[in-house]
């Protein structure tokens, strides 16, 4: 099984006062024992080091980048200009919405490579309404 990671849940792994950390690691280790094999974008990963440089520690953002390149199991995929375009439209698509830009091209790269789930705690998954997210979250 392949799954898309978000910053939402890199910043719930990497961040021990995150709401989520815990529920993170736990689903985070389940998939790995299942071989379960990951994949982000170089966007995803450019808002992950800003936001743990910015709001945990210079250390938690060199770690998360070294950790994250060293990893067997994590495929980081660029975005291209073409994705950008795909990303673009989604976001004019749904105005009624608040997706970030990244969550756009996320949305484009998944669309693309016919994923459908992702490891994610940012709302913005569900509204989009295309995948199953993990973890699954409580009613």
């Amino acid at each position: 099984m392949k799954l898309f990671i978000d910053t939402s849940a890199f910043i719930a792994l990497a961040d021990k006062d995150d709401q989520h950390h815990h529920a993170a690691q736990e689903f985070f280790n389940s998939q790995i024992s299942l071989n379960c094999r990951f994949l982000t974008s170089n966007f995803v990963v450019c808002e992950t080091v800003t936001y743990l440089r910015i709001h945990v520690s210079y250390r938690a953002a060199v770690l998360f980048w070294e950790n994250l390149h060293q990893s067997k199991r994590m495929e980081i995929h660029s975005i291209s200009a073409e994705l950008e375009e795909k990303a673009f439209r989604l976001l004019k698509r749904y105005n009624d919405k608040t997706f970030s830009f990244t969550d756009c091209t996320s949305f484009a790269l998944m669309e693309n490579l016919g994923m459908d789930a992702a490891f994610a705690f940012d709302d913005h998954f569900r509204q989009f309404g295309k995948w199953t997210i993990f973890p699954v979250a409580p009613r």
